[in-house]
């Protein structure tokens, strides 16, 4: 099985010195002790989410991990029902912002003063435009140029999920000058996604030791260990 690891995904991919590790790294191993036949390869190999996506369409990649399920995914992939992990979002704000915001009804009422930044590809995006009404801004590709977006004065809120954006922020030293709303404004289930070219038996054997990996616990024990990250 063909794959790539995400740019900008931790703790889905994280470096770590020349490797490359991460819950989906984790998964990947899981995966193929429950089916040593399968072998995942690539892994260590970066890329950003829209070449992985347009690499699966055009039959250069197999799959990707940990995406969210959307009605324009579920009609380019095969997505098998079996979660990986659930994250939540929240809005981040800087440090000397004194909004509150504790919905996106909240954040609707501020018109244009609430424009919200998220990374262009992804799956967060649908979930903003079907709360409706919102001021999104998805031209930055990374989380780092949206924080420094943010800390510019050229967005109000940063919308990202956690596990993940407490690395992020340390990894920018930004700690004094964000801070996180507490409220969670969505939860969102990640999955599995194969391309519609890979065949029955390979997408049924990938189903089942996804089934297997949930069924005795294992998954939950992946998501814990990257769940502070």
């Amino acid at each position: 099985m063909r794959v790539a690891a995400q740019i900008d995904s931790e703790p889905k991919f994280v470096a770590q010195g020349a490797a490359v590790a991460g819950s989906c790294i984790d998964i990947f191993r899981a995966i193929e002790r429950v089916d040593p036949g399968l072998k995942f390869v690539g892994d260590q190999q970066w890329m950003p989410l829209k070449r992985i996506e347009a690499m699966i369409a055009g039959r250069k990649l197999d799959a990707a991990c940990g995406l969210v399920r959307s009605d324009e995914r579920i009609a380019a992939y095969k997505i098998p029902d079996t979660p990986l992990f659930s994250v939540n979002y929240h809005m981040l704000v800087r440090a000397d912002d004194t909004v509150i915001a504790k919905n996106f009804d909240d954040v609707r009422k501020l018109n244009e003063d609430g424009v919200v930044l998220v990374n262009a590809g992804s799956g967060a995006i649908a979930a903003l435009k079907k709360a409706g009404n919102l001021k999104i801004d998805s031209t930055a590709n990374t989380t780092a140029q949206n924080i420094d977006k943010l800390l510019a004065g050229r967005g109000r809120f940063f919308y990202y999920r956690i596990p993940g954006l407490a690395s992020e922020i340390r990894r920018g030293r930004h700690e004094q000058k964000v801070r996180m709303l507490p409220s969670v404004f969505d939860t969102q289930v990640f999955y599995m996604v194969l391309g519609r070219h890979v065949g029955k038996e390979l997408e049924d054997r990938i189903a089942l030791a996804l089934g297997r990996l949930n069924e005795h616990g294992e998954m939950k024990q992946i998501a814990e260990k990257w769940s502070a990250y």
